[in-house]
């Protein structure tokens, strides 16, 4: 008897991951407009207070890839314990999650999983979209809303015509309210920002500045890299020699091709979004993940492009490349720092 319950029990399980896998999750499209005639206003955006003289530290994590049933959803335990831990010793005032949060043939479960590892760390957090996350039977809208529910999470859908996930974070003084440093979160869909993206940049990065009464520096936090990660990383490298070139204030290393959107010769496509960056003047950082085993950070034409440090052993891994990025906010300007688990 005891061997059928086991069978039974086991059949069962197969049955319903079947039916979990078959069934599409579709969430609920946002029904906000953006148009660039509209009027930035800093109430249409998340705040978080600094308070003068101390530190506010962020923590980004990137492409823990939790998945539903496949080997990745073992792999998820490391990632678990890596954030953990960095939780534990940065506590951090605010937790970016670069992308490609979940991945696999399933994603109903990891998506659920993810957010209450989050929630129990009771810190806001803000997450962007990989071009992993919504590969299997949940839509970016459906990973959304669980997300959503977290009391936690400061994501915003935005109009739906952009994407999944643009929107801003702002950094502000405790003392007069007035903002220190804006995250622009942005959704790299499967290859790179559209050209209406770019605009909602631009309207965004000029908006927090114009707000604020003076130019704010901004970080732009996305999954994939724009084309100048392989311009600044060709411009600093120096193969011959093994080594970075002076001028760069560049680190880290590159392990593996930058994977960056490329048309069918393999040149990367450039679209024009650095050149908005340059345009506005006020965004210091471009920040990603999508790599996992590529961790360098290059000073690029006043702008540093940082990969961010994978988290976890999921979907593509090197050893010594675990961990997260903190990036503090202080009085004197922004840093950013590889923790290594």
């Amino acid at each position: 008897m005891k061997n059928v319950t086991g069978f039974m029990r086991i059949a069962n399980a197969i049955i319903h991951k079947r039916r979990i896998i078959n069934t599409h999750f579709a969430g609920s499209p946002c029904t906000e407009k953006w148009d660039a005639s509209d009027k930035y206003s800093l109430c249409d955006t998340a705040v978080l207070h600094k308070d003068e003289g101390r530190d506010f530290v962020i923590l980004n994590i990137t492409d823990p890839h939790f998945s539903d049933y496949d080997i990745r959803a073992f792999m998820a335990f490391a990632a678990t314990r890596t954030i953990k831990r960095l939780v534990r010793d940065i506590k951090p005032d605010l937790i970016t999650v670069t992308g490609d949060i979940v991945c696999g043939g399933s994603t109903e479960y990891s998506i659920r999983r993810f957010t209450a590892l989050m929630d129990s760390f009771s810190t806001p957090w803000a997450p962007v979209f990989g071009n992993h996350d919504a590969e299997t039977n949940c839509d970016y809208n459906y990973l959304a809303d669980i997300m959503l529910k977290s009391p936690h999470c400061l994501m915003k859908k935005g109009d739906p015509r952009l994407g999944c996930g643009n929107y801003v974070v702002n950094i502000a003084s405790s003392r007069d309210e007035s903002i220190i440093h804006s995250l622009i979160m942005t959704d790299t869909h499967k290859t790179h920002l559209s050209d209406s993206q770019i605009q909602w940049y631009k309207w965004a990065a000029l908006g927090v500045s114009e707000a604020n009464g003076r130019k704010t520096e901004s970080s732009v936090m996305m999954h994939i890299p724009c084309a100048e990660y392989q311009y600044a990383y060709d411009a600093a490298y120096d193969e011959k020699n093994v080594c970075w070139r002076e001028g760069f204030e560049a680190s880290g290393s590159l392990n593996e091709k930058i994977c960056c959107h490329r048309d069918k010769s393999g040149e990367p496509v450039n679209n024009g979004f650095f050149a908005a960056v340059k345009e506005t003047g006020s965004t210091k950082n471009i920040i990603c993940g999508h790599e996992h085993m590529n961790d360098f950070s290059i000073l690029y034409d006043g702008v540093r492009l940082t990969y961010t440090l994978k988290a976890g052993r999921g979907s593509g891994f090197m050893k010594g490349m675990n961990g997260g990025t903190k990036i503090t906010v202080s009085d004197a300007g922004l840093s950013i720092q590889h923790i290594y688990i």
